[in-house]
């Protein structure tokens, strides 16, 4: 798997800054209706949960521990004490020399100072009032007491409001001549996110913007084609997007004669910074419904079903070719194609669905805003050491492929160019021995990815990887060219798998300004179905 991940992750990096992302403001809570009525929500633990709840995403990832992996091992290699309580910040165990964290009534209690030093703050303590002074504030609360009070310190110009006083939901208290709060709440304080990995032990802190700040120093270019991915949207102003798009996919047979299969793809966005619609049509060649039937018949269904299977096919592949999309910066979103109205028996029926605050801000986040650190962080979790740990070397494979210092520049444009021998030294960077590395030299006929991003981040990029045979593996060559600058962007892409297929992709995206304003909610008088509820078992 090693010889593997290096091609594969250069591979990601050349896919997703080749074609732009979907790119918005800050959550806003409420309710939604569609003629009058409201609309069912979700909340997190529902069927559905997995995909949106009234809170947001429930889950993007989850990181699970093998059952034959040794933490213990691993937590004492990542500096904690096994069988001991452990405290990680943004990736790094605390160090505890004379008093360790405990739990207390079902509390993460933590000696204050060991915590807050790592935190950089300072401690003061006199008459059984403890002070923390970090950041312009000062946080004070008194032993036995669960109100921690919050003022500025001399010198503070901060134009932000003051944080709140807090109320702990325990009181701190002093044993073996230390200091014990309530983790959770004196970090949460403090602006850290706070989790817990019960097969570590651990209670983990993340500061994701200053994560993902110390990232973003490294991938200074990379953002630069970040922020140059789409328009930068203005209150006020209505967007448009088209997107154009074919694949043809040719299966080779020397007995019966090759078959080549299409697809066609438009797609016309309409969209603000409150809402954004899409008509989407996604057309299949008359052989793919044919082939389909077929296998589907075959599989499955009896003899006497075909026509049935027939229909149900002809059915899902209309309807592809009419499809809508409406989506607000709530969260809140509505489906509808037109095989919905044949099922149901009436006219414009939509499936509505809560997708959550957290999720319809990043839908609509402006491209200028998202970083290469803010996504890589914005995806930890805080529930798992292992998550965090990985973090750094995501960062430092990514900073080997495609970091400022990989990049030459001449004349305004930036250059990286990654061949054989630059994957053979990454390789080796992991690990691998001389005969595994001569093994995977052996398997690359050809092997070039290239990147141009000039000044203003727009991006010209070039791949071409041809493998050789292995064993029970095909021959295969995969070229692409792609190029994107403010919004625009082409994707040529072939891949040819020796003596079984070829497939080519075309997609092409413009931008620009509309008269158009993008609906908020399915039109008057249509029928609204809770996907939520079809789901629901």
């Amino acid at each position: 798997m090693k010889k593997l991940f290096a091609l594969l992750l250069s591979l990601a990096m050349t896919l997703a800054l080749a074609v732009p992302a979907f790119a918005a403001p800050a959550p806003v809570d409420g309710a939604y209706t569609v003629d009058g009525e409201p609309v069912p929500t979700y909340t997190s633990g529902d069927a559905i949960g997995i995909i949106g709840g009234a809170d947001g995403p429930t889950a993007i990832f989850t990181t699970e521990i093998p059952a034959d992996m040794d933490v213990d091992a691993l937590k004492s290699a990542l500096g904690g004490v096994p069988g001991q309580i452990g405290v990680m910040v943004n990736g790094a165990y605390i160090q505890f020399p004379d008093a360790v964290p405990e739990i207390s009534n079902s509390r993460t209690m933590i000696p204050v100072r060991a915590l807050m030093e790592t935190l950089g703050a300072e401690v003061s303590y006199q008459d059984r009032v403890v002070t923390l002074a970090l950041d312009g504030y000062a946080y004070e609360f008194t032993i036995g007491s669960t109100t921690v009070t919050v003022t500025p310190t001399a010198g503070n110009d901060k134009d932000t409001p003051k944080p709140d006083d807090i109320i702990m939901d325990c009181a701190p208290y002093i044993k073996g001549g230390r200091t014990y709060v309530p983790i959770r709440f004196i970090s949460e304080a403090l602006g850290y996110e706070v989790g817990w990995d019960g097969d570590f032990q651990t209670a983990v802190l993340l500061d994701r913007a200053a994560l993902a700040a110390e990232i973003d120093k490294d991938f200074t270019i990379l953002n630069k084609v970040q922020a140059n991915q789409g328009v930068v949207m203005e209150e006020g102003k209505n967007y448009q997007a088209d997107v154009k798009g074919n694949l043809t996919v040719t299966a080779f047979d020397t007995i019966n004669g090759n078959k080549t299969y299409t697809a066609d793809l438009t797609a016309k966005q309409i969209f603000n910074t409150e809402a954004a619609n899409a008509q989407v049509s996604l057309k299949l060649s008359d052989n793919v419904k044919e082939d389909l039937v077929k296998l589907l018949i075959s599989a499955n269904a009896p003899e006497g079903d075909a026509a049935a299977v027939n229909e149900q096919v002809g059915l899902l592949l209309d309807g592809l070719e009419d499809m809508e999309i409406i989506l607000t910066r709530k969260g809140l979103g509505w489906f509808r194609m037109a095989s919905l109205d044949k099922l149901a028996g009436v006219d414009n029926v939509w499936l509505g669905l809560d997708l959550g605050a957290e999720l319809g801000e990043m839908a609509f986040a402006q491209t200028g805003e998202a970083t290469i650190g803010s996504a890589l962080t914005g995806v930890l979790d805080e529930n798992s050491v292992i998550s965090v740990v990985a973090l750094d070397y995501t960062v430092e494979m990514m900073a080997v492929l495609y970091g400022d210092d990989a990049f030459t520049t001449t004349g305004g444009v930036s250059t990286r160019t990654i061949g054989v021998d630059d994957l053979m030294a990454l390789y080796e960077d992991l690990g691998l021995s001389a005969d595994d590395l001569e093994e995977a030299k052996a398997a690359f006929k050809e092997y070039q990815i290239t990147m141009k991003v000039d000044s203003k981040g727009g991006v010209d990029m070039t791949c071409t990887v041809e493998t050789a045979a292995q064993a029970g593996v095909p021959a295969m060559k995969l070229t692409m060219d792609a190029k994107q600058a403010g919004g625009n962007a082409t994707l040529n892409m072939s891949l040819h798998v020796a003596n079984l297929c070829e497939g080519k992709l075309t997609l092409t995206q413009t931008w620009g300004t509309t008269t158009q304003t993008p609906e908020d909610q399915p039109p008057e008088g249509s029928t609204v179905v809770d996907a939520g509820a079809l789901l629901d078992p």
